[in-house]
Formats: C-alpha cells, structure tokens, sequence
C-alpha cells in the first residue's frame, strides 16, 4: 500500500508500489488537481486515475467512480480533507496519515516529526512503505474550527 502523511502543513508520502506485500515499482503517489489542491493516494494504484478525473471534473455527485480500497488526503486553499472508499469529503483537523504505515508515521508526528520525517520513519517500520518521499508544503495560514470546516465542506456539496 504506501504511507500519506498530513502534519498541519506538510503533505507527503512514500513512492513504492507493492504487489500482496512484494515490491513492485515506484510511482508519483502526490498530484496537484485541476483546482490548485493537492491529493496524496494509498490503495489501489489504478483507482488512483479515475478518482483524479472525477475530482479534475468537479467530483459530480451523480458520476462517482466506483472503487474498492482507497485512501485520500486533499489539501488545497479550501481545508483539509480525508476521502475513502465512498469518495465523501471530510474535513481533518489535526495532523492525519493512511495507508499501511499510518501507526509508525502518527507515532513519529507525536515525537514532534514533520510530515516528511514521518514517512521517512514508517518506511523504517512497515515493509510497504519505501522509495523516495514526495511532499509538498502548503502557505501558512490560521486554522479553521473543525465546525467551520465542516460547514464549508457541507456548503460546497450543496453547491456542486
């Protein structure tokens, strides 16, 4: 699977793809949408394509990609977000991981890591966690109350 990693400010993730616990490849898990967001992606690899042309179209409620195990972290000037099988926006609050090294990269974030640090220490940990790490760092700005988050996230599906 792999290793996604929300620490506040920093997104990142690791770069292998395993196969039933073998190393397969290395692959881009980090993409910018359309829509200046960032997503990272744990699961399967070719879900990853369909969700980001759904997302890329606005994610319409009526033409959901239909997937089986995936995992999501989406940053953008919008919030912060988690998205699993059900392609449903929720808002984070707080640092976040996913994927197969989730237990060792929060682990690392509650030992005062950043994002990268703690991909960097899952692939320490966990055997699907490996290859180089991508991250990309978002500009500071205040936090949202989780209230506000969810809000906003439940006017935008209103809207779309």
């Amino acid at each position: 699977m792999t290793t996604i990693v929300w620490d506040g400010t920093t997104l990142a993730t690791d770069s292998l793809i395993s196969v039933n616990g073998s190393t397969y490849n290395h692959a881009q898990k980090l993409f910018q949408l359309d829509n200046g967001e960032w997503v990272a992606f744990a699961g399967e690899q070719q879900e990853w394509w369909e969700v980001m042309e759904w997302l890329n179209a606005g994610a319409p409620s009526n033409n959901k990609p239909h997937v089986s195990r995936i995992e999501m972290i989406i940053v953008g000037p919008g919030g912060v977000f988690e998205m699993f099988t059900k392609l449903v926006r929720m808002p984070v609050s707080g640092p976040v991981a996913y994927g197969t090294g989730w237990k060792w990269a929060l682990a690392a974030i509650d030992h005062g890591r950043n994002a990268v640090e703690a991909v960097e220490y899952a692939k320490t940990r966990d055997h699907d966690t490996g290859g180089e790490v991508q991250s990309v760092t978002m500009p500071s700005k205040a936090d949202k109350p989780f209230t506000t988050l969810l809000k906003e996230a439940n006017d935008t599906a209103v809207m779309a």
